[in-house]
């Protein structure tokens, strides 16, 4: 029997050779239960196909089932300029990806006693910080301005520009609150309890300078594309890799825990996770909370209800899926403008043959 190691091998020759005469690979059949490595022997001959035909030149993902790391790898390059491959380490900026580490700082505040959700703003910042923001607080529509109500904060559509501004805006002044309650920046208090605990070194809003070499460089139109400082941080600026999103995602179906070590209140991380309204929890509205999108919202999708995340810059495209029943996780990175189709079909393909493989049934 292959290994997992070198079936992936196996499946890039065959890309290498099969790859110019322009056809897709096979779809693999039916997968039987716990057939990992048919997933990945399938994926590491679909991605690079997919991403010659979308001109994306790097990508990396990562396949969780719990708290296993079934995948997670590189393809094409992180820099193609300075032939520097993507691989599972590589950094992207994440987007609006990044709401979902705010929101579980955030929780991580309430949890330590730092922070009350149902704290008014006014109380958890000082003065000359909430005066210049009274008329933009009311814009939010956040009535009244807590914690709470800002988490829930979210777009009506995928097309509600101004929603998505209002998102931004509540998370930066969420950002603000805990950096304040805890006398720290606001990188440095998720550095500190959410990243270093579940073995982040790379990630971050504002990464060490020694991770420097492993940001992926960006593209637009072709061109290589200097990203912008990012002054909203807590909203959208941060870089995170594909291996360390797994961990993430395995410490929220930990209930909180990662490797025995408690980062996250289990109703906490429930809430971080979960869609819908719970009753001892934040009871947030459905469609958007904690900026989770599920489409449609509240039905059952394939057997179970997934989450979905994308997070997107000038240059770069990501896609976060999750699968909370079966306790699956895709993450798909990308670093080019035209990366939106790609990552999305490569994450939808990917959930759907990690199903497949979790139920050992045809879930599509």
């Amino acid at each position: 029997m292959f290994s997992l190691s070198r079936l992936v091998a196996v499946g890039m020759l065959l890309v290498a050779a099969g790859g110019c005469q322009g056809v897709p690979p096979d779809t693999p059949p039916p997968i039987a239960k716990g057939d990992y490595e048919a997933v990945v022997g399938y994926l590491a001959q679909r991605i690079p196909y997919d991403m010659n035909a979308s001109g994306v030149p790097g990508l990396s993902i990562a396949l969780v089932d719990d708290q296993r790391v079934v995948w997670s790898t590189g393809f094409g390059y992180a820099d193609p300029l300075r032939h520097r491959s993507a691989t599972s380490d590589t950094l992207y900026r994440v987007g609006s990806i990044t709401k979902v580490l705010t929101a579980a700082g955030v929780l991580r505040a309430a949890d330590d006693g730092r922070l009350t959700l149902d704290q008014p703003a006014s109380q958890a910042l000082p003065d000359w910080d909430i005066q210049p923001r009274r008329g933009a607080m009311q814009w939010l529509g956040a009535h009244p301005v807590t914690a709470r109500n800002l988490l829930a904060v979210h777009p009506g559509s995928l097309e509600d520009t101004m929603g998505r501004a209002r998102a931004d805006m509540a998370y930066a002044l969420l950002g603000d609150m805990v950096a304040h309650v805890a006398s720290e920046p606001f990188d440095a208090y998720v550095r500190r309890t959410i990243l270093q605990p579940l073995n982040m070194p790379r990630a971050g809003f504002q990464p060490d300078p020694r991770m420097l070499d492993l940001r992926a460089s960006g593209y637009r139109r072709g061109s290589p594309w200097a990203e912008a400082p990012q002054p909203n941080e807590a909203a959208d600026g941060l870089w995170l890799s594909s291996s360390e999103m797994a961990r993430f995602s395995s410490m929220l179906f930990a209930g909180g825990l990662y490797q025995g070590r408690r980062v996250l209140n289990a109703d906490s991380a429930r809430a971080v996770l979960d869609l819908e309204t719970v009753d001892d929890g934040l009871a947030l509205d459905c469609r958007l909370s904690l900026s989770w999108l599920a489409a449609p919202c509240g039905e059952e999708i394939a057997g179970g209800s997934l989450r979905e995340h994308s997070g997107a810059t000038e240059a770069f495209h990501s896609r976060f899926v999750l699968a909370p029943g079966d306790k699956l996780a895709v993450l798909v990175m990308s670093n080019s403008d035209t990366g939106e189709p790609l990552v999305a079909s490569v994450s939808a393909m990917a959930m759907a043959l990690m199903r497949q493989a979790k139920q050992g049934a045809v879930t599509q």
